[in-house]
């Protein structure tokens, strides 16, 4: 594997060989930056629709026992007015 820069060029002009390796530091700090956001996006995303899952279900079985409470209350009323209570 060939360098792009060689130890000579390296001796004669040091500051750019340092600029050239942190550039290419950089870069792979941001590629890897990059790969971990999209990792944990895509585990939120799986998190987040799970979630809108439970709260579906959840909704669901709140609005039947809302139902039933309307029902038993209706009928503990009709009971009063019938003096059964």
């Amino acid at each position: 594997m060939k360098l792009p820069i060689t130890f000579e060029q390296f001796k004669s002009d040091p500051l750019k060989a340092l600029f050239f390796a942190a550039l290419v530091a950089m870069t792979a700090l941001y590629v890897d930056s990059r790969n971990q956001m999209a990792k944990a996006t895509e585990v939120c995303e799986k998190r987040l629709q799970m979630c809108e899952a439970k709260l579906d279900k959840l909704t669901k079985q709140l609005k039947t026992q809302d139902s039933l409470c309307s029902a038993l209350v209706t009928e503990i009323t009709i009971y009063k007015s019938l003096g059964k209570i």
